[in-house]
């Protein structure tokens, strides 16, 4: 049987990093990743790639919406076409994780899939903005995990990261939580093999009662551009100071690479935060801008 796991969270919460540190330690078996990118430019496929490992990737949609059909045959192409050990998914940030575990549950899938674990990633940072804003759907990645990690912990103090505890426990009782900073030996100690992290079997979908709550989700939208410009990382730090004025729309998302003299700067913004650095990857410049209420035509300007 085929090993399938599942690392869900919100847009920026750190889904491709957590898969990296997880499979860095699973150099022995022969590992698939499927990534599902919102919008129609791959971002975090080429970060993944570069480590190695085979990346099957989905655009323009998400799994749970769009293209079940597609994800369905992409799943049968893998095993039939690579025959993997080990499937990785990674759902869009706007993916219903409750959806996707229906779909795994088809017969035809169980003969060669076993579900191995299902994780979200849960942004400590932001993680009372999404719930306010995003309600249903964002606790659907919450309420159907097995196993909850916490990102971005060592940037909040012990009080805050306590209440965001507390409320993914009154959501998922049952869930495992990783509370450990990323970079620390025990958050090491405790991913250093997927294997033992909370498993998820057969019963836990029968439980599973999916919900149409696609009304939280109509309002985010995305942009993908292939800037032909160079820029110096001040240039990207100005153009994020004005995404925070949300005079463009409320960002939630910006992400990709554009050209910097001899060079790539790879860049990363979530929810007002960001950082910029140097790649070496020899790509063509891109990027993806994931929001509410965008104003394409003014944001196209601001990169083009």
């Amino acid at each position: 049987m085929i090993k399938i796991d599942i690392v869900s969270g919100f847009l920026g919460s750190g889904k491709t990093t957590l898969i990296k540190k997880i499979l860095n330690d699973n150099k022995n078996e022969k590992v698939v990743v499927l990534e599902n990118e919102f919008g129609q430019i791959g971002i975090d496929g080429e970060l993944i790639k570069k480590d190695g490992l085979e990346v099957i990737e989905l655009q323009n949609g998400c799994i749970c919406c769009s293209i079940k059909l597609n994800f369905k045959n992409t799943i049968e192409e893998i095993i039939e076409k690579l025959s993997p050990d080990r499937i990785v998914i990674e759902p869009t940030g706007v993916g219903l994780l409750s959806e996707i575990l229906v779909m795994l549950n088809d017969k035809k899938l169980k003969k060669y899939l076993k579900l191995n674990s299902i994780i979200t990633v849960v942004d400590g940072v932001n993680y009372f903005d999404y719930i306010d804003n995003f309600g249903e759907f964002y606790e659907d990645q919450i309420k159907n995990a097995k196993t909850i990690t916490i990102s971005k912990s060592q940037l909040i103090d012990n009080e805050n990261l306590n209440m965001v505890i507390n409320s993914l426990k009154n959501i998922n009782e049952n869930s495992y939580i990783i509370y450990e900073e990323w970079d620390s030996e025990e958050f090491y100690k405790v991913t250093k093999n997927i294997n033992e992290l909370a498993n998820f079997s057969d019963e836990d979908i029968k439980k599973i009662k999916t919900k149409d709550i696609s009304e939280s989700m109509k309002e985010i939208s995305s942009i993908a551009l292939m800037p032909i410009k160079t820029y110096s990382t001040k240039d990207i730090e100005k153009i994020f100071e004005t995404l925070e004025t949300e005079s463009l729309g409320k960002i939630i998302r910006c992400k990709g690479f554009v050209n910097s003299g001899n060079s790539l700067l790879e860049f990363n913004y979530v929810n007002g935060k960001y950082d910029i650095k140097k790649s070496c990857l020899k790509i063509c410049p891109k990027l993806c801008i994931i929001g509410t209420e965008l104003k394409f035509e003014e944001l196209k300007k601001t990169f083009i």
